[in-house]
């Protein structure tokens, strides 16, 4: 869909409207995109909370030096706050009630948009809550947060629980990784680029790495990262959908957006389920005092190789790798090519964060009388050519309100990750041997190393 799409009257409705998420993401999105003019004119923001607060409350108990207080400021004409018990059933009537009022007074095909900036373990009841309401009608969306389970068996009791009340239309599960700029450009690149578009596949690609590495531990996040994780936090999500947008077939220059999640599907069911000897679990050191977990075998790094029975990457490689308290923030795509003699290098990257772009290795001459090479990158950055790239929680509430589900993971997107790694997370069920101690700031390359 482009820009153009005429977006109906919307209420947007956040659950959690005081916590982090919200502070940090939500509403300084939604003043971009208010400030972008791509808010309809008839629009209003509800943010539910469980506290009897006011206005003025809400700015106070806002982060210091966060960008929510502009935002609230900025908002405040058409924002709201609603006091409700999330867990009691009677005040699903109330918020019903309210927001039939508020669709009335805002218009004919007036869109409600809940959004569950809530704990994961929260969104089932409300939904459940929200369905025996009436609050699933044709015109809501549900915006759900991952982690969508944490293993096969639970991401299928999820998605079975939310289709009794909505229709998987109706669902809009965010990943915002996709919705990255650059994440989203490598569509784009591969399918408008002959020079790329012909050459993507086993015949001329040697192998491929997808990294995702952080210097920050986990930032007193111990209740979620103890039950999730490295594996069920980044590899499931993010890099796997990374993968599949890598391994896609390369759509064509016109080409509708639901091709897109199609083909991302498609590419996912042609993975294979990892090699388990050629998986590398790590944490790092100071982890356990940091979590009061003196016995915890949780993963603050994973690194595991993958490969697809689809004919056109047999026999690639695919090395997934992500890790706390490493030695530099980066997330990456690096495509190696293959070479007909050892002096031969080039690499494509397609880089995700920090600094958005595209770097492609070179061999050069080196100016002179003798014979020297050189390798240098031919490159482009978003930086040098664009004044600012919107933030993804901009594009995940802007596509929402369209009606775009190209970023977003479907159910079966969800299931079929899932099925790549339960043969993993069942192997690591009986064995708590293998897991490397490493220094906080190595490398993704030490780690590896490390016995």
């Amino acid at each position: 869909m482009s820009s153009e799409v005429k977006i109906p009257p919307t209420i947007i409705v956040i659950f959690g409207v005081t916590g982090d998420l919200s502070h940090r993401f939500l509403l300084p999105a939604l003043h971009q995109i208010c400030l972008a003019r791509q808010l309809p004119n008839a629009h209003k923001i509800i943010g539910v909370t469980r506290q009897n607060i006011s206005f003025e409350d809400l700015i106070k108990i806002s982060p210091s030096g966060s960008k929510a207080v502009e935002a609230l400021n900025a908002l405040k004409n058409n924002f709201e706050l609603l006091t409700m018990d999330l867990t009691n059933s009677k005040d699903y009537e109330k918020l019903k009630n309210h927001l039939d009022n508020s669709c009335s007074s805002l218009g004919k095909n007036t869109q409600v948009i809940f959004h569950f900036a809530v704990p994961p373990k929260s969104s089932l009841d409300i939904i459940r809550f929200l369905g025996e309401a009436g609050l699933n009608t044709a015109n809501i969306k549900l915006l759900l947060e991952k982690p969508f389970g944490i293993d096969l068996l639970s991401a299928e009791d999820v998605i079975s629980q939310t289709a009794k009340h909505f229709g998987e239309e109706q669902i809009y599960r965010i990943d915002h990784y996709l919705a990255k700029e650059m994440a989203q450009n490598i569509t784009v690149f591969l399918g408008s680029n002959a020079l790329f578009r012909n050459v993507w596949d086993n015949r001329f690609i040697e192998k491929i790495n997808i990294v995702a590495t952080e210097k920050i531990g986990i930032e007193g996040r111990v209740a979620f990262y103890e039950s999730t994780g490295a594996l069920r936090d980044v590899v499931q999500s993010h890099l796997l959908q990374l993968a599949a947008l890598t391994l896609m077939e390369p759509c064509s220059d016109n080409f509708s957006l639901s091709e897109i999640a199609d083909r991302r599907l498609k590419a996912l069911q042609g993975i294979n389920q990892p090699d388990l000897s050629r998986v590398v679990r790590g944490q790092y050191e100071g982890y356990k005092q940091e979590a009061g977990r003196p016995e915890s075998t949780r993963e603050t790094f994973v690194s595991l190789v993958l490969t697809s029975h689809d004919l056109r990457w047999e026999a690639v490689p695919v090395q997934l790798t992500t890790g706390k308290s490493l030695d530099k923030k980066l997330t990456e795509i690096s495509v190696y090519f293959k070479k007909t003699q050892e002096s031969q290098t080039n690499m494509l990257r397609l880089r995700i964060q920090p600094k958005e772009g595209i770097e492609f290795d070179l061999w050069v001459k080196e100016p002179g009388y003798d014979r020297r090479l050189q390798k240098l990158p031919l490159s482009f950055a978003y930086e040098q050519h664009f004044d600012k790239l919107p933030e993804a929680y901009e594009q995940v509430l802007v596509d929402a309100m369209r009606g775009s589900k190209n970023i977003f993971a479907s159910s079966e997107e969800v299931l079929t990750t899932w099925r790549i790694l339960q043969p993993l997370l069942d192997h690591w069920q009986s064995q708590s041997n293998d897991l490397r101690i490493y220094k906080p700031g190595s490398s993704a390359q030490e780690v590896e190393k490390l016995a």
